[in-house]
């Protein structure tokens, strides 16, 4: 990627004007958006340089930083390998050589990541992100949509702005089925614009997923399609 070789805030976000928002937007907003994970295991894909490990680290139990730039990698176990929670991976998100457990993370987070991939990978993304994260855990990601995100000219902009509704669709549509059998999907718990963008940019979009059991959601659509009936004959 372009921005590889400048390890600074404003080369990660794109931005001449990062450092501002970064102020404003990390602690204050996509940090408070975050499902709880205190004490949980936490998989950060694209974790880049650790402008969010270093948030991550201070409240999970365990966390997993991806990123496949070996400089940015290298500099955040440079700056937070003083949390021994904290494994530090250079590896494509994309690749099958990122072995990760199914069923072991609480939550999966990435901050600016889907919009460097293409159609096909963020499906693949969206699959292997199910099977990584438990029943009941949470996937969170943010993503800059509809068009660029930056200040400063460049040669190249590597991503691609989507609209929302594409990965409403790839992640609404996602299913998967465990080594016993059960069947799961994510059901959306929120998706939002990021505050501190909308004044000027109006382009970046949150979304929480959570992992839900497909059958005890089909259970559940039965008894209402019941208890509806029910009400009718009565």
């Amino acid at each position: 990627m372009e921005h590889s070789s400048d390890l600074t805030v404003e080369a990660m976000m794109l931005d001449s004007k990062a450092s501002d928002l970064d102020k404003e937007e990390r602690p204050e907003e996509v940090l408070s958006l975050v499902p709880p994970y205190e004490g949980k295991s936490v998989l950060e894909l694209g974790a880049g340089i650790g402008r969010f490990t270093v948030e991550l680290a201070q409240k999970a139990g365990e966390v997993i930083a991806v990123d496949f730039i070996e400089s940015d990698i290298q500099k955040n176990e440079s700056i937070n390998g003083h949390y021994k929670k904290v494994k530090f991976m250079c590896a494509d998100v994309t690749s099958p050589d990122l072995k990760i457990a199914d069923g072991s993370i609480d939550l999966i987070f990435s901050n600016w990541l889907l919009m460097y991939l293409s159609d096909k990978e963020v499906e693949l993304m969206a699959e292997r992100m199910l099977k990584w994260v438990k029943p009941g855990g949470y996937i969170f990601f943010r993503e800059s949509c509809f068009h660029q995100s930056r200040y400063r000219k460049r040669e190249s902009y590597p991503t691609h702005n989507r609209e929302p509704r594409f990965y409403n669709k790839v992640f609404k549509e996602c299913q998967t089925r465990d080594a016993s059998g059960k069947s799961f999907e994510l059901s959306m718990v929120g998706c939002k614009s990021i505050g501190a963008y909308v004044k000027n940019k109006k382009n970046q979009i949150y979304w929480i997923w959570q992992k839900v059991s497909l059958e005890k959601d089909k259970d559940v659509q039965r008894f209402y399609v019941l208890y509806r009936k029910m009400i009718r004959v009565n």
